[in-house]
């Protein structure tokens, strides 16, 4: 966000993240960071709406948990962290359209120190900006192309402090083979994005948007059937 103000005009800024069981540790990292943001500037008189924080810790176990086995038998692949990434982003286009927001701004980067992390690879970084794209809605990846941490670093300035404390995924690094390469075929993986994941996740928050809730578990499975129906008719 700190290079997106750099570069940009920003009037006003909604802070939001999404919190799931699979996460672990600093909880409070998310607004910790934002209120640094918020700090750095005050100066500027922006409209900072308060931070929001939502569990989706349902929606994670049913969206991508509970379909394990379904994306193995239909893509012959399983890693949970590109449908997750796009779970992420989508799941808080409900919250933007209420606001009337049409970006949402993400911190990711095609290389970290020149490692290639699988839901950050350029394709599918992409392939994320053109489905939240049919939502109308911007996806801005101002870092996306810095690859060292220290330019970072310097861009969050001489303030930050470097919590040692962070929030993490328990399925960190869960796709690299003992060679530490990621060893799925890439169009697999977006074939599997574009047809089941895009459209499922697009059925749930249309349903959140219009219900103000979740669906239930009964209207998951249906949905799922759907989903997979229509991916049969492609295959």
């Amino acid at each position: 966000m700190i290079q997106l103000f750099k570069e940009n005009e920003v009037k006003s800024l909604l802070g939001i993240s999404l919190y799931h069981r699979v996460l672990y540790g600093n909880k409070n990292e998310p607004w910790e960071n934002f209120d640094y943001l918020v700090k750095l500037y005050l100066s500027k008189k922006l409209d900072f709406t308060p931070f929001i924080y939502l569990d989706v810790g349902n929606l994670f176990e049913q969206l991508i948990l509970q379909n394990i086995a379904i994306v193995q038998k239909y893509f012959g692949y399983f890693t949970p962290c590109p449908a997750c990434h796009l779970f992420l982003h989508m799941m808080r286009i409900p919250i933007a359209n209420f606001y009337n927001i049409q970006k949402i701004i993400t911190g990711e980067r095609e290389s970290h120190n020149s490692v290639e992390k699988l839901n950050q690879i350029s394709e599918i970084l992409d392939l994320y900006k053109s489905l939240l794209k049919k939502h109308q809605i911007e996806l801005v990846q101002p870092l996306r192309k810095i690859k060292n941490d220290v330019n970072i670093y310097r861009i969050l300035g001489h303030q930050w402090r470097n919590n040692i404390n962070t929030l993490n995924c328990s399925f960190s690094k869960n796709y690299y083979d003992e060679n530490g390469k990621i060893p799925f075929e890439l169009e697999r993986i977006k074939y599997s994005i574009t047809n089941f994941y895009f459209p499922l996740f697009s059925s749930v928050i249309n349903f959140i948007s219009t219900q103000h809730k979740e669906p239930d578990e009964h209207w998951f499975r249906e949905k799922i059937l759907k989903v997979i129906d229509t991916l049969k008719d492609k295959m």
